[in-house]
């Protein structure tokens, strides 16, 4: 899982000179403004064939929590 994930974010983000890991912080440390995580939200929805809820996104803060969410979801 944390393969996907990583793969889909470094498409849509620029990550260059932070190692993702399931601790990296989608705000502290990759720097994603709000409209930057709705659009990976959108892509994962895209790839994962789910619909993310708007109140579900605000609970992604670590890469951690989107993997669990998407576990859940399947």
């Amino acid at each position: 899982m944390f393969e996907q994930v990583k793969t889909i974010i470094e498409q849509y983000i620029d990550c260059r000179g932070v190692e993702l890991t399931p601790e990296t912080g989608l705000l502290t440390e990759l720097n994603i403004n709000s409209l930057d995580l709705v659009e990976l939200v959108c892509a994962f929805e895209v790839a994962f064939d789910i619909e993310v809820p708007e109140k579900d996104i605000r609970k992604f803060s670590k890469v951690k929590d989107i993997m669990a969410y998407l576990e859940k979801s399947r």
